[in-house]
């Protein structure tokens, strides 16, 4: 059994071993579930501000749609899972969002909900943190730009928000102004946040605040280094493609010494070879040319064998008797 560390804040997901179709499904639902998390945001700011029947209406429908979301999304996600109670069990934290949302639109009226509200919040932060991950690019100075460019519009959104909710700031600039202190953590103290929404607002730009100046500090830092880094990597690189050849002359005169002895080798061969052959072909010959000549003399004695007897046979025969 695989134990995630995203299992700790109920975040784990579908286990690494879990069937196919539900990791098919987890993937396929993961950023609608996202934006559907992220509306716990203006749930809390409609709820919070005092906007009379409309915002509460609004905030009670958003709650709705919240909680009939995560509600069919673990429903089904455990009916696709080959282990629903583990899926359950390491989800905890949509469990937490459905209790919130059932408690918001059934109109609980206690000091719990605010508390379950900013969780919301926080599950929110952490569900879009973990989408995040997934362009990593942004970490990187090719990401500098966006980066940037995200900071800026978080900027102007937060100083409408504060603008929004805050009494005390009067105009947008300051709320704006009140969005750049804190996100910056430098905290003057002329501006502040007093009612509960507008300093969860507050809280969440100060940590969006430092998360994003420390990856744009790491980024400007990279940025400096970087030059010495391609230059390391390019050194390397040639060095590498150096050694490459080195290796290959060195192989290549190898190879060719190789060639060379085995080249020598075989016509040393070839020539004892041909030299066995030439001793056996004379020793064959002599040895051929002997039998030949013993061959003739049998003949020879043969036929001086066979003469002799036609010599006795015509002794031995009577002359004819005309001779007589």
């Amino acid at each position: 059994m695989t134990h995630t560390p995203l299992a700790w804040i109920g975040l784990a997901g579908v286990e690494p071993g879990d069937n196919p179709r539900a990791k098919h499904w987890e993937a396929r639902l993961h950023k609608p579930m996202v934006a559907i998390a992220l509306l716990a945001v203006p749930a809390y700011l409609f709820e919070s501000v005092n906007g009379g029947a409309l915002a509460h209406r609004i905030s009670t429908v958003l709650d709705i749609v919240i909680f009939a979301a995560f509600l069919a999304e673990a429903v089904w996600m455990a009916s696709v899972s080959s282990h629903p109670v583990r899926y359950l069990f390491d989800n905890w934290l949509n469990l937490i969002i459905l209790l919130g949302a059932l408690a918001s639109v059934l109109g609980t009226t206690t000091d719990w909900i605010a508390l379950v509200r900013v969780m919301r919040v926080a599950v929110a932060g952490l569900v879009m943190m973990r989408t995040v991950t997934g362009f990593r690019f942004i970490f990187t100075r090719r990401g500098a730009p966006v980066l940037v460019g995200a900071a800026f519009l978080i900027l102007l959104s937060s100083g409408g928000i504060l603008y929004w909710l805050e009494p005390s700031v009067e105009t947008y600039w300051d709320g704006l102004w009140l969005a750049f202190v804190t996100g910056m953590t430098i905290g003057y103290g002329d501006v502040v946040p007093t009612t509960g929404a507008s300093r969860v607002v507050a809280a969440g730009v100060g940590l969006i605040g430092v998360a994003l100046v420390t990856v744009f500090t790491a980024n400007v830092v990279s940025f400096f280094v970087g030059g010495e880094e391609t230059q390391l990597r390019r050194d390397l690189q040639r060095d590498i493609v150096d050694l490459r050849a080195d290796i290959k002359r060195l192989l290549d005169t190898e190879e060719i010494r190789f060639r060379d002895d085995l080249h020598r080798d075989i016509v040393h061969l070839r020539r004892q070879i041909t030299e066995l052959l030439h001793a056996e072909e004379l020793q064959f010959r002599k040895q051929f040319q002997h039998e030949i000549g013993q061959l003739r003399a049998d003949v020879a004695a043969l036929a001086g064998e066979l003469r002799q007897r036609d010599a006795r046979g015509a002794a031995l025969t009577p002359p004819p008797a005309d001779e007589r």
